[in-house]
């Protein structure tokens, strides 16, 4: 909420969030701004009863706070919520399409000069933002703030169908020889042998593991959220949230394979050796935790990652270009397929709960699928036909 001072701001917020808890249409809504709206209403009390109600991922929250933040208010924050018009919105598409990406590189490589000029925002990451305002918009009309949503009448750029490339063996076999020595080893090798997310992986607790049957029960994911700001201190209000997975496709059972399963074997031996000389050990059902029983911080997991990857001499680079944690997720779908699992397997293995999913994803393997069902048939049509020479049989 915009005001000239902190506590000026904090009022406002104060008196529109009694208004939307009282059932009225916020009086702001016909004077304030996109910024008030944003920040006061639809940030700080809409989605926030989403996600009470189960309806919105606190992740997805986190997301939205962050463009907002970043390209929606800098650029449309001080526009009045009810001027807004097509305009605003087509100049504040073309201010995104010449912003600079945050992802950039601050250090030098070899060779090097200068530091090569930061790429532009991605279509992507726009078309994204575009979403979120049209999502807001869409909830201020269902509020009877606003008469239409004018974010409706403008496109966002169009995004190609992202591809990515996937790990191959030889990169894997440079990766887990590396990964050997590495403290994280364990937690590396599971997410390759099951397919989990980075956050899937670091909510795995040792109740949920049947070491007889082999299996792990899925239900957690550990996440870093952003927060809010503190009015007072403007400082942001991070933190550690576990979280229950989002589908019910996501929440499963899945088997371990053998060698995966060995090494959580001889890591819960390591871990309560680490316990008993610990002085404290806050969560003893950790599987991926620190040597004080804690949740391992994604931020740092991240850190552990790219340094490994560069000791292992594997792609590296801002954005899509280096090689990320969740492509090892894609590495366990595509070796899957090399050694004969078909799309509905892999599906399972990634716990899709639609096939489509899953051949949007990895086309590639979708692809070579038909390939192979041709072949199939081509091959069956020439037995049925006695081969090539049967054509010549009923020419005659």
């Amino acid at each position: 909420m915009y005001g000239s001072t902190r506590k000026e701001a904090a009022d406002k917020k104060k008196k529109a969030e009694a208004e939307i808890a009282a059932g009225q249409p916020i009086t702001a809504g016909r004077t304030d701004t996109i910024a008030d709206y944003l920040l006061t209403a639809w940030l700080a009390v809409t989605l926030p009863q989403r996600v009470a109600a189960g309806r919105l991922a606190p992740s997805t929250l986190d997301s939205y706070r962050e463009k907002i933040e970043l390209h929606i208010v800098p650029h449309l924050g001080k526009v009045k919520l009810v001027e807004l018009n097509t305009t605003h919105i087509r100049t504040w598409l073309l201010e995104l399409a010449a912003k600079p990406s945050r992802n950039r590189r601050h250090k030098l490589r070899p060779g090097e000069k200068k530091l090569p000029e930061p790429a532009k925002l991605s279509a992507r990451t726009i078309a994204y933002t575009h979403a979120i305002l049209r999502k807001a918009l869409n909830d201020a009309v269902d509020d009877e703030i606003l008469g239409k949503n004018v974010c409706l009448l403008v496109d966002a750029p169009s995004v190609d169908k992202k591809e990515f490339k996937p790990l191959t063996k030889e990169e894997a076999a440079r990766f887990l020889v590396e990964a050997a020595d590495d403290r994280l080893w364990v937690y590396w090798l599971v997410l390759l042998a099951l397919g989990l997310r980075k956050g899937e992986g670091l909510g795995m607790r040792w109740s949920h593991i049947d070491f007889e049957a082999g299996t792990v029960r899925l239900e957690k994911s550990i996440q870093r959220l952003r927060g809010e700001k503190d009015e007072e201190t403007g400082r942001r209000r991070g933190e550690l949230v576990e979280k229950s997975l989002k589908t019910v496709a996501s929440k499963a059972t899945v088997a371990i394979p053998a060698t995966a399963l060995q090494a959580l074997k001889e890591l819960r031996t390591t871990q309560k050796a680490d316990r008993l000389r610990a002085e404290v050990w806050v969560d003893p059902d950790l599987v991926f935790c620190t040597g004080h029983g804690t949740p391992l911080e994604p931020r740092n997991v991240n850190r552990a990652w790219y340094a490994l990857c560069k000791r292992a001499d594997l792609r590296q680079g801002p954005g899509e270009e280096g090689l990320r944690i969740h492509d090892l997720r894609h590495a366990c779908a595509t070796f899957l397929f090399s050694e004969g699992a078909d799309i509905k397997t892999i599906q399972g293995v990634l716990r899709h709960a639609r096939q489509s999913t899953t051949a949007d994803l990895y086309v590639h393997i979708f692809d070579e699928v038909k390939h192979k069902a041709a072949k199939s048939m081509d091959g069956l049509l020439a037995s049925l036909t006695n081969g090539p020479g049967s054509r010549g049989k009923r020419a005659s």
